[in-house]
């Protein structure tokens, strides 16, 4: 850890150099720097802790930098602004960083409850963006579930960080969008590398923080093999092995999960949010609203574009979604590890604590050829507790009550406020007399 420090500390010196002497380098020269970085940490990094290998390289993602190629994979070199922002923003982060003990270790109540190790999953995702500010959504209006009349003029999406987005597993992940036809009835044909690009998401992924607390979860249940690669293959199995909805090999749980159908005029699936915001932009989805959310007490409330889980509707390739919750800033190994988690160790439906909320996630099992493969599993705003839903009632009855008692005392006002001006009136009649 001190070596990689020094390292950084030597760069940032450096370019502070550059910029007083107040020359400008060249895109190649910043090319050359980011090299000669890379691979001044490439051995340091190998003996420093796993979050730490997963920051380091995050960080140059950010900027745009490819440390397993070793150059950019932007179209516009970085900049020196994103050099010092680089070297500074990791520096400070290497500084503040204390690695906790026993990070993954599963806890015995969290073994109990599936809904403490959801909450912990959520705690995990440290590649979460931040409402806000790595993307903005405008929500604009919502509606009730049959209603189809678009109530939003505007895209929901106004903006998402690109840098973000090409974060390791964002990056795996968006690799597979387009690998997959979009009609149900339509056999899937998966080339060797759609298959390689498959097994590097499940890879990358397997070495954050959701994921890994996923394998000693399940481990633990008795539900997943020790071995690691044995549960990469679990893990592929389960959600990318192609199965026959309307014929042979032309769904499988990732396509219907994260990239969405079309089967009978109408859209099927689709509950991945950065699949929403690529589709949005190039085009071919329309956001028509959110979904107001309601619980058992019959009142609607609006959410607000800072939420992370939200209903909504839209149309995609001109077919209607009806329905569609998503989490949104969600990274990909937070939403595989959850999905996978209920889907194997819970039931159809869990209600659990998901960070702030609490979720509804229902999950579906498909059964072909005598294995059982994920049909669909997504989340939902779950419906009250019986406890909140009576407070909420008992709420409304008193909110009922005050306003009628309000009425009747306003009535009375009035009443007493006739007969006191009927007096006076008399009474200035007959002084006047």
């Amino acid at each position: 850890m001190e070596t990689l420090k020094s390292i950084f500390n030597e760069k940032k010196a450096f370019l502070a150099e550059k910029v007083e002497s107040g020359l400008s380098p060249t895109p190649a020269q910043i090319g050359e720097f980011l090299r000669q970085l890379s691979t001044s940490i490439g051995t340091v990094i190998q003996g420093c802790p796993a979050q730490v290998q997963r920051l380091v390289k995050r960080k140059f993602s950010d900027i745009g930098w490819d440390v397993g190629t070793n150059r950019s994979f932007k179209a516009s070199p970085p900049t020196v602004e994103d050099l010092n922002n680089l070297v500074t923003s990791t520096l400070q982060e290497l500084n503040n960083f204390h690695q906790p003990a026993a990070v993954q270790l599963v806890k015995d109540e969290e073994l109990a409850d599936l809904s403490k190790a959801c909450s912990r999953l959520w705690e995990l995702d440290t590649n979460r963006l931040q409402p806000g500010v790595d993307y903005e959504l405008d929500l604009q209006h919502g509606k009730k579930i049959y209603q189809e009349a678009d109530v939003a003029t505007r895209p929901l999406f106004k903006s998402v960080s690109e840098a973000a987005l090409n974060r390791p597993t964002f990056r795996r992940f968006i690799a597979l969008l387009d690998n997959y036809e979009r009609g149900s009835g339509v056999a899937e044909t998966v080339s060797a590398n759609e298959q390689a690009e498959e097994r590097a998401l499940i890879i990358e992924m397997m070495g954050t923080p959701c994921m890994k607390y996923l394998h000693k979860y399940l481990l633990a249940k008795g539900l997943a093999p020790a071995g690691e690669d044995q549960f990469k293959t679990v893990l592929n199995e389960l959600w990318f092995k192609l199965y026959r909805r309307v014929v042979d090999n032309d769904s499988s749980g990732f396509e219907h999960v994260f990239v969405g159908e079309a089967k009978d005029g109408a859209i099927t699936g689709l509950h991945n949010w950065v699949q929403l915001y690529l589709e949005e932009k190039k085009g071919e989805l329309d956001y028509m609203g959110y979904i107001y959310p309601r619980n058992p007490a019959g009142r609607f409330t609006d959410p607000d574009s800072n939420e992370q889980l939200i209903s909504l509707q839209f149309t995609w390739g001109g077919l209607l979604k009806n329905c569609s919750s998503s989490f949104f800033g969600t990274s990909p190994e937070f939403e595989f590890a959850l999905l996978t988690l209920c889907f194997l160790a819970g039931e159809q439906e869990n209600i659990v604590t998901v960070g702030p909320y609490r979720a509804l996630i229902t999950c579906y099992k498909f059964n072909s050829r005598g294995k059982t493969y994920i049909g669909s599993a997504f989340p939902s705003e779950a419906p009250l507790s019986e406890e909140q839903a009576a407070s909420k009632i008992q709420a409304l009855a008193r909110g009922r009550q005050v306003r009628q008692q309000g009425a009747e005392v306003y009535q009375a006002q009035v009443e007493r406020n006739e007969a006191a001006t009927k007096i006076q009136a008399t009474y200035r009649g007959s002084r006047a007399r």
